[in-house]
């Protein structure tokens, strides 16, 4: 009697071919390095015929004769380190430098195995029955899938799907991505070769290969380099600190891309020099320039500009299909120019460790006193699910752990909304006990509570520069957590490029002419204040990319995003005026309300927490960073780490910064 290796029936030697599904019969592996057919692993797996094979790996087909059922069995063989005999199933190394990196992927390898497993109920996800080693290697049993996949799928479709099905496997594998990165898995190789789609009476897909997976493993204190040109994020090419949930976000939304419109976007390095990705309804006048404009903030370079999870990405999409308008990223960069956006995020992991230890530093040495038990109100102005919404509900938790006698009813409210609400309060005499304060009217300050006791903590006195807090605030009702630093912007490459390589220059002048200096109104007086005027050319003349006609900008650190995201094609220096006084403001202010005893002294406590380096950290460089910089000294050396803010770093520039009303 013969076997099938292919679908494991038995049938009569007189046979060539199998009855049951016509595959000739195979005598012996189809390469060298594969097992031979009729192999036994794992005391009940026979290895039937090769049906995958890559740079790591080797897929089978086996017959599980437990539950006489076949499987996918994945052999771990990275061929470059190891090497087997024709007919042998022991593996050995090539060479004995090899042992260290085998040892390392193959452990990674069972790691992607045991993250597989625990999503056995996900039907996005292959079903793994069971992992082991054996010849000196490791071995993934699996389900079968049979169908094809995505890529092949799309190459006979003459390249694109409708926008219906594009939709439809875009919200599948992103619900898929939504439980791995709950648990912290990042698969980092989301791509059209990796989705299958399983044939069958109803359509069912499959994301596959977790082998360049992003693990919360142990074996996962190293991660490689893992590049799907294409598909893969700019933060894929240099640096894994920056890997997150975003990082699958471009990689689905680059899948989508291509669904659309048959078209692959141009490689993420290359975009980053000069991107020449068009928008979907540029390539296609029947896609709609909502669904257009979703894709391409899938696909933003900038991460602060990308969908920051794929729940936010799911959502969008939902709001699309009901009709909803999905603004564009220059639409959406204008309406939010004046307000706090994500942006530098480019330490945000190292820093989020920084954080951590900083917290426990903090424990240490906080004071010991008891807080009777009191609900704080707590309010912000900030959009809900933002960045800045998600770090101040850590802060509440963090603060909570070392104080479980408080609890908070905290709230955020859009800038639209924020004002007149605080206003309203203000006229009841029932203002929260915490509240931003930044631009708030007289009357409602008028209202709000002295910060006397905040400015004599001890976390006031780890701060740079509240040392000059009389000279800017008329009485003692906000302390500010930030701080605003006029910047000069030089483009140092392209056709209006200054060519300046010292690392400061005294004036303005020293650099060019009045008339190609452009100047950022919006912080005139600032500007007014450090460099005796402002009446340049107009900053729009700076910003765009097409016709610039300046080379130089004078603003603050608030214009750094912006910079970033509208001149992408330049080189940018960051360069500051090295003058006796460095004029800055105080900005991102925090004021406090009148409750209850047990509330005010609970509200003194927060709000001096608020100033510590723990917050500091957590929200002006980790979750929410934008061009405000910290008061806290670590937090403002920390921020400083970041490359584009080092020219503050030096003491001789931040001992020069002076506020004044």
């Amino acid at each position: 009697m013969k076997l099938c290796y292919s679908c494991f029936t038995k049938y009569g030697d007189e046979f060539y071919v199998c009855p049951k599904c016509g595959h000739p019969d195979i005598t012996g592996p189809e390469e060298p390095i594969y097992l031979a057919p009729g192999t036994i692993l794992g005391k009940r797996y026979i290895v039937g015929e090769a049906i995958g094979a890559g740079g790591f790996g080797i897929i089978y087909k086996a017959w599980d004769s437990k539950f006489e059922n076949i499987v996918a069995l994945k052999e771990f063989f990275p061929s470059r380190l190891i090497r087997r005999a024709q007919g042998k199933k022991e593996i050995s190394l090539i060479n004995e430098k090899s042992k260290e990196e085998f040892g390392y992927r193959k452990a990674r390898f069972l790691a992607e195995a045991r993250t597989m497993a625990q999503y056995g109920s996900n039907k996005i996800i292959p079903n793994v029955f069971e992992f082991f080693e054996e010849n000196g290697t490791a071995y993934i049993v699996m389900e079968l899938l049979i169908g094809t996949t995505l890529k092949e799928y799309l190459k006979s479709q003459q390249g694109k799907v409708d926008q219906d099905f594009a939709l439809m496997v875009t919200e599948e594998i992103g619900y898929a991505l939504k439980a791995l990165h709950k648990d912290g898995v990042i698969h980092r190789d989301v791509a059209p070769d990796n989705i299958y789609i399983c044939s069958g009476k109803e359509l069912r897909l499959k994301l596959l290969d977790f082998g360049a997976a992003k693990l919360v493993d142990k074996t996962d204190d190293v991660i490689d380099i893992v590049l799907k040109p294409g598909y893969s994020p700019y933060e894929q090419y240099d640096s894994t600190n920056n890997i997150g949930p975003w990082t699958d976000v471009y990689a689905l939304g680059a899948t989508l891309y291509q669904m659309l419109t048959g078209v692959v976007p141009e490689e993420a390095s290359d975009r980053k020099k000069e991107d020449k990705v068009l928008p979907p309804h540029i390539l296609d006048a029947n896609i709609p320039e909502s669904l257009s404009n979703l894709v391409m903030k899938a696909i933003s370079l900038e991460i602060h500009m990308r969908y920051k999870n794929v729940d936010e990405l799911l959502k969008s999409i939902k709001a699309y299909m009901n009709g909803k308008k999905i603004r564009s990223i220059k639409a959406e960069i204008f309406r939010k120019r004046v307000k706090r956006i994500a942006g530098i995020a480019a330490a945000c992991a190292i820093l989020g460790v920084l954080a951590f230890f900083l917290k426990k530093n903090f424990e240490k040495k906080r004071e010991v006193e008891y807080l009777d038990k009191a609900e704080l109100t707590v309010w912000s102005c900030a959009e809900k699910g933002s960045n800045e919404d998600i770090a101040m509900q850590d802060i509440l938790a963090q603060f909570k752990e070392s104080y479980p006698d408080i609890s908070f009813k905290y709230s955020c409210y859009p800038e639209d909304e924020y004002y007149e609400k605080l206003k309203t309060a203000a006229e009841k005499n029932k203002l929260p006990d915490v509240f931003e304060s930044t631009g708030v009217s007289d009357s409602v300050l008028k209202k709000s509570r002295s910060i006397k006791t905040v400015l004599k903590s001890d976390q006031a006195k780890e701060c740079l520069f509240l040392d000059q807090y009389s000279n800017y605030y008329d009485d003692y009702k906000q302390i500010p957590l930030g701080i605003i630093v006029p910047m000069a912007y030089v483009i140092t490459n392209g056709v209006t490029s200054v060519d300046y390589s010292e690392e400061y220059f005294k004036t303005v002048t020293d650099l060019a002419s009045k008339e190609e200096i452009a100047v950022d109104e919006e912080y005139g007086k600032l500007i007014k204040k450090n460099y005796g005027s402002w009446s340049w050319a107009d900053k729009e003349d700076f910003m765009d990319n097409e016709e610039n006609t300046v080379a130089i900008l004078i603003s603050t650190t608030m214009g750094m995003n912006e910079v970033r995201e509208t001149l992408t094609n330049y080189q940018k220096q960051y360069v500051f005026p090295d003058s006796d006084k460095i004029y800055c403001d105080f900005t991102y202010e925090w004021s406090l309300g009148n409750g209850n005893k047990n509330e005010n002294k609970a509200a003194d406590r927060f709000l001096s927490w608020m100033l510590g380096n723990v917050y500091q950290t957590t929200l002006m460089i980790g979750r929410a960073s934008d061009g405000q910089i910290p008061v806290n000294k670590a937090s403002y050396l920390a921020k400083c780490e970041v490359k584009a803010y080092e020219p503050l770093a030096s003491e001789k520039i931040y001992n020069k910064y002076v506020f004044e009303k």
